[in-house]
Order: structure tokens, then sequence, then C-alpha cells
């Protein structure tokens, strides 16, 4: 089947269309997307959304997923005489704009994967699911193994994958179909400005108004590390003033060949990389861009809070430290009037796989990460992801192949944390709130408020439902700070919930949007009038109030 380009509506405005629809629809046969059937993690059955086994590069594979779950029922908390938990927002100045900010990233070898663009992968229609996502290409091995050649040029020994304009029109064909855009890393490792400034001149062409940036160099404050000596591009000279050097040297090289063509850098996880980039004194600066993956004391001490367990991943503490470290970032960029960009993020930077790896609890900390961050001033994060093998591939991809390890094949299945990135592009689009939340952090709160003065709540809750069954009672107050003929009044209308039965399942539950059901149907929200919702421990819920307009009476 051809691709074609949709612009997908927010789900939350297409719940309520397909409601009426369905009530309409009596006796009429229903075409419904091809999701491939799977038990949800509780062992429970459900239906098939097809009766035709359709081919693989038509299908959806998410174990987990459930397109169809009819309405999510919420009923009153009860009072079992605990503190509930409160959260208050407020409307920040120069808030994040929540759409298109999150998708992922790939090392820019993956660009010469087959799976992009191509009518025999599933590729494209998985992306989809995120909603005009963020793609970036770079990692370690757009610096060290990938090879660009515009005139069918031998690789070079080094070379593990040779890149070329039709790798980049592939990509270029998936990102039309599902509106993305794009960065793209150019290789400064080899020190070869006109190859660079080649690439980023095909890629101006045949990207449009997709690309958004280009960097040079992946991470160079690894370039020359003694801990890490596999690593080593340059020698022990290397530091933020070469840097400078070397990125004047190809801006020069790519403004010649690409005009106009933004720059976003350093793609460094130290402040003075940043400053180097953004002193460097280069033209058409599009961005600052960091890199940071919180777990990354691989065989730390135990009073460690970045070691690769559960434990450290759902702790309290390591969104402080999120919030901290992005915020040394966030006055960077402020400083010399930039956006701030995470281009390349994760759990943790441990090789191979980890306590944390495939886990439930990678799930819930993909949401609460994902908003600390834009609440902290991030407006573009890329979490970092592989098109290899499920088998034998990175432990900690969103996504990956389902063919063996060298064999990796067309077809792809998303994994718990993908199921993550497709609840946060359920999210309504808008602004995103700064929330004030109470109790001991193991509850956070999160929110967006959309142009059309709809409200989001997303509640992730990081308790282990292994080890504790308590319902809590998160009592939202209506955001404060809004401007003159914001909404005042909201009512609950629809929902989802993302799940598992431990923070050490493999597997996670998600549904789509689905109208609210129960107690809590049509409950209202409004200044002095808040809503009280429960909060069962490893759930993601998922929440939107629609403005509503009260009358004079107050009816």
């Amino acid at each position: 089947m051809a691709a074609q380009k949709v612009r997908r509506r927010s789900p939350w405005i297409l719940v309520a269309a397909v409601g009426a629809v369905l009530a309409l629809l009596v006796g009429v046969a229903v075409i419904v997307p091809n999701i491939r059937h799977r038990l949800a993690p509780d062992g429970s059955d459900h239906a098939s959304a097809t009766t035709t086994t359709p081919p693989p590069a038509e299908t959806l594979d998410v174990p987990g997923f459930d397109p169809a779950p009819g309405s999510l029922t919420l009923n009153l908390p009860d009072d079992d005489g605990s503190e509930p938990v409160t959260v208050s927002f407020d409307l920040p100045e120069n808030a994040v704009r929540s759409e298109g900010a999150i998708g992922l990233s790939f090392d820019a070898t993956e660009l010469a994967n087959p799976q992009w663009g191509s009518a025999d992968s599933n590729l494209t229609l998985t992306l989809g699911e995120l909603d005009a996502p963020v793609l970036r290409f770079g990692g370690n091995g757009v610096d060290r193994r990938m090879w660009w050649t515009s005139s069918e040029e031998d690789a070079p020994d080094w070379a593990e994958a040779t890149v070329t304009p039709e790798s980049l029109r592939a990509v270029e064909r998936t990102a039309e179909t599902i509106d993305a855009k794009v960065t793209l890393t150019l290789d400064l490792g080899h020190d070869d400005p006109a190859r660079a400034a080649d690439m980023a001149s095909y890629a101006q062409d045949i990207f449009g108004d997709r690309l958004l940036a280009v960097s040079i160099g992946n991470e160079p404050n690894g370039y020359f590390h003694e801990n890490q000596p596999q690593l080593a591009v340059r020698d022990s000279d290397w530091d933020p003033e070469a840097y400078q050097d070397s990125l004047r040297d190809y801006a020069e090289a790519v403004e010649q060949t690409a005009p106009e063509l933004p720059i976003a850098g350093p793609g460094a996880y130290d402040a003075p990389w940043w400053r180097a980039f953004a002193e460097a004194g280069i033209s058409d600066e599009a961005a600052l861009t960091m890199h940071w993956y919180p777990l990354w004391d691989c065989s730390g001490p135990q009073g460690s809070i970045a070691n690769p367990t559960v434990e450290d991943l759902t702790s309290p503490a390591l969104r402080q430290q999120a919030k901290k470290i992005i915020g040394m970032g966030k006055d960077v960029a402020d400083e010399h009037d930039l956006p701030l960009w995470m281009e390349e993020t994760g759990p943790t930077s441990c090789p191979g796989t980890n306590e944390t790896s495939r886990t439930h609890a990678q799930a819930l900390w993909t949401v609460d990460y994902a908003f600390s961050a834009m609440e902290s001033g991030v407006s573009r994060l890329a979490f970092h992801s592989t098109l290899q093998s499920c088998s034998g591939g990175a432990p900690m991809s969103s996504i990956c192949a389902t063919g063996s390890l060298d064999s990796p094949g067309l077809i792809v299945e998303g994994r718990s944390s993908y199921l993550a990135l497709m609840q946060l592009a359920q999210m309504p689009e808008g602004q995103v709130l700064s929330p004030s939340t109470s109790g001991d952090g193991r509850i956070s709160v999160h929110g967006v408020l959309t142009d059309d003065g709809a409200l989001g709540i997303a509640i992730v809750d990081m308790r282990n439902p292994a080890e504790d069954s308590s319902i809590r009672t998160v009592q939202v107050s209506a955001p404060g700070g809004l401007p003159e003929g914001a909404p005042r009044v909201w009512e609950l209308s629809t929902g989802s919930k993302l799940g598992a039965a431990s923070l050490y399942a493999e597997e996670s539950s998600l549904a789509a949007p689905a109208p609210i059901a129960g107690e809590l149907a049509g409950a209202s929200l409004a200044p002095a009038e808040p809503v009280s919702v429960p909060s069962s421990p490893g759930e993601v819920t998922l929440l939107q109030f629609d403005q509503v307009t009260r009358t004079s009476d107050g009816a």
C-alpha cells in the first residue's frame, strides 16, 4: 500500500467524533486500523481489530496497545484518611509548546537502513503514532562509522554504513508522511568540511522546510577522553577552543553550499562546550543542544542516585536532578537568546542490558521526564533509539526490528517505552503548564493548556503496584495566571491509562483515549472548585477537560 500523507488530528478530538459516527452506523460494516492482536499484560483477551491477517507492513506491532477500549471508568476516590496529593498550575511566560516537541534520535548510520520510506516496512506506520514527531540523526556513529558520498565513491575501511542522497530521500518519504521535522548531524570526526557541507547541501534540497538544522559533530566533548580511548577521534590537544576553530571552518563550508541553513550545537553534556558553541560567532545559530542520560553511574556506590536500577529510575530525586541539569543548559541558552533542545537522551548511558531495560519503569519515567524537560524549557526532545534487532540489539531502545541480530528485517515493534511515547502523543497540543504538586514526589502531575481552551492533565504514579495497591486521591485545581478571556470552567471528557502489574514488568498496557464513564463522567473543574481523581500505583492517567461556558445563574 502506498504511503499517504496524513496530518493526524488530536486523538482527544477524534474520540467524540468516532462515538457519534458509530451511533449512526447500525448494521454498517466499519473498517478499523490493523492492530496486531495481543493479550493484555493482565492476561485478558481483546477482540481482534480485523478478521483477516494483514501484511506485516500494514500492521502496527505494539504489544499491550488497545485501540478501542470503549470507555474509561473513573469513580470518586474513597476517603481513606490519607492526605490527598494536591496540584495547582500556572501558565509561565514563554511556556514551551508541546506540539512537535517529542520524538526519537537515531545513530546517523541508520540513515542507510532500508526501512525508511519502504512500502515493505511498517516503520512509517509505527512512527506515525507519535503525531508529527521529532526525528534526529547523530550518535557516536556519525563521527566514526558513517560515510557520506554523493558521487558513488568507494567507502573507506572504517565505514560501517554508506549514506547517499537516495538514503536521505527515503527518510524524507517517511518524514513527509508522518509530518516530522528533522535534524541531521554532520561528520566532524574525520575533519572533512567539504564532504560535510556536501551532505548539508543535499539535505537542505531534499528535506526543505522539514530540516530544522544541522549539527556539526556529535558530543565533541567526547572526542578525546582518557577513560574512553575506543571513541577517540582527536588527541589530547582537543579542547573547547579547538572545537570552536573546527566549528567555524565547517560553518563557513556549509554556508557556501547551503546558504542560511540553521546550525544547532554542540550536542554535548558539558557546560564549557555549550558556551563554546554559543560564543563561536557562527551565523544562523538555530539552538543550543544538550545530551543527558540520568543513570550514568554504571557501577556507582549504593548512595548514588544515578545507578541503572529501577529504584533510581523512579526516584523523585532523579526528577529534581533532571531539572537541575536541564536548568543549567537553559541558563546558557537564555544568556545567548537561543532555544534549548535535548537532541539525545534516554534512561541510561550504561552499555548492555541492566535492571531498567525493557521495563514498565522505563515507560513511567519516559512520560514524567518528557514533561519535566518541557517544564524546564526544553522545546525539542529526542529519545535515543535504534532499528536493530529486538533480540541482541540496544536494550533501551523504544523500538526495534523483529528479525535476527544479523538480519533485522523491515518490520519493527514498539516496546513499553514506545507506549509511553504514544501516550505523550495523546496529550492535547498547547502550552506546557508549570505544576506545583504536594507529597513525597512519587506522584507527579503535569498539564497542557490548548489554544482552544482545553486542559490536558497527566498523573504519573511511580509507586510499585506489586508492593502497594492503595489508590491515592489527587486533587486538581484550575490553572492560574491565565490571560484575559481564557476559560474558567472545564468538564472532564476523555482519558487513557498506561499501566502494568509491576515496575519490573517487561510489557505495559495502554488504551487509546476514550470517553470517561463512572462517577467522574462530566466532572467540573473551576477556580475554587477542584476535582478529585484516583491514582493507582504504576499508572499514568491522562485526562482531558474541555472548556464549558456557565450562564449568569451558574448553570
